[in-house]
């Protein structure tokens, strides 16, 4: 296994494009392009399954089977289903979306549209990193992961910065880590009007106006929990986005790489006691539906409008998941990364990449506010628009699944409900 130390992962890790896509079938895949990415990542997939102790994986589609299997401590492909493998059937048009990693194991969970079986959700877990592994390279298990300052030095995982700090160390720190905790970034007597700017707005929602997303409480009632389009509703924040801090933040977390204003910004409410809904998402990646190799890194910034803490939940990140693949399931179970927990003051900001793993730890005594937006990688040549509009629905989507399904725990065992923000 690979020992990963400098340099920093670079925000753009985008190798494939839209325009490239095409219809690829299985007998072509397995027999053609399978070889070669063996040749490549084959040891990297061996090495993470003794690792893990994951079963082989077979992949049934179009009446044929293959299998990816471990032999002597490297993969192979063969025909029909291997003996102890996970069993994984998919239509043509799904299997050609995986191959391509259009759409992933877990964006098929999320759509409910995943048929497997001899095994578990943690086998389908590994899988679904593996099959980075297997096709860009992104490994799932290394012996050692440092984490290096500029100068070479331990990172302090803990570290918190402020606007008046060096633009390159807070630039190179979400490099190493896969994420920020700024502190001290707005004024938190903005963050006061804010909360009742957000108070004032909920009104003017209502479930299944499809802008809103709702959760169901311990006592049966059901209350908005994210609140998009929220910009037209709070002048305190439209004046905010188009401050000189925001600004500063865009180039800073740009350093080398060329950042634009992403998504329109969310306000979410998250209350005591949700049951049912997507309100706190357990760990994900915000590519984990699919479309990794097209569109990472984005970043997300959360604006803490009211503090968070173990009281009233806050932002967990798995440092350096950005850089190797852990499994979700393993990081909900077992993680072999470090896990930082972040907690905020009003005002503060945090950041993480759309690779890194994150979850939102739920409120347990009091609630929580915070809003969400981001900045995207600047859009090249070869990238078309209707490339991520599958995921962008089935992201919309996710959180009807949620609230219609009968197990709540069952229904939120896959992650990665939420593309574009991450807690």
């Amino acid at each position: 296994m690979p020992s990963i130390t400098t340099p920093t992962t670079p925000l753009d890790r985008r190798t494939r494009r839209d325009i490239d896509v095409r219809r690829v079938s299985p007998d072509v895949f397995f027999a053609d392009v399978a070889p070669g990415l063996i040749e490549r990542h084959g040891a990297l997939v061996a090495d993470a399954l003794a690792a893990l102790d994951g079963p082989p994986l077979a992949v049934e589609v179009a009446g044929g089977a293959w299998s990816f299997v471990a032999v002597d401590g490297a993969l192979a492909v063969q025909e029909g289903v291997a003996d102890g493998a996970l069993v994984v059937t998919l239509g043509e048009d799904a299997f050609s979306d995986w191959a391509q990693l259009q759409q992933s194991f877990n964006g098929m969970g999320v759509a409910q549209t995943l048929t497997f079986r001899d095994g578990t959700i943690r086998d389908v877990s590994i899988w679904d990193s593996l099959t980075l592994t297997l096709l860009e390279g992104w490994p799932t298990v290394v012996e050692e992961l440092t984490f290096l300052d500029r100068d070479g030095d331990p990172l302090d995982l803990g570290r918190s910065f402020s606007p008046e700090d060096d633009p390159a160390e807070v630039a190179h720190f979400l490099r190493e880590a896969g994420y920020l905790h700024l502190r001290g970034w707005f004024d938190p007597a903005q963050m006061a009007v804010i909360a009742d700017e957000i108070e004032q707005a909920v009104p003017a929602y209502t479930e299944g106006d499809g802008r809103s997303w709702w959760a169901e409480l311990a006592d049966g009632t059901h209350r908005c929990v994210r609140l998009q389009e929220f910009l037209g509703h709070s002048p305190t924040t439209a004046a905010l986005l188009a401050g000189d801090r925001w600004e500063q933040l865009r180039r800073t977390l740009a350093g080398e790489d060329d950042l634009i204003h992403g998504k329109n910004i969310e306000a979410l409410v998250k209350p005591v006691g949700v049951v049912r809904g997507a309100s706190d998402v357990t760990f994900h990646r915000d590519c984990h539906l699919g479309r990794h190799p097209y569109s990472c890194s984005s970043t997300t910034i959360g604006i803490s409008i009211t503090g968070s803490s173990a009281a009233n939940g806050r932002l967990r990140v798995a440092a350096g998941s950005h850089r190797v693949a852990m499994p979700v399931e393993i990081a909900k179970t077992a993680p072999y990364l470090p896990v930082v927990a972040v907690s905020t003051e009003p005002g503060d900001l945090t950041v993480h990449l759309s690779c890194t793993l994150h979850e939102a730890a739920p409120p347990v005594s009091e609630p929580r506010m915070v809003m969400y937006a981001g900045f995207s990688l600047a859009p090249r040549e070869g990238d078309l628009p209707e490339g991520s509009q599958a995921l962008r629905e089935l992201r919309e989507n996710a959180p009807k699944l949620l609230m219609k399904a009968p197990e709540p725990t069952a229904a939120q065992a896959w992650e990665g409900t939420n593309p574009d923000d991450g807690a």
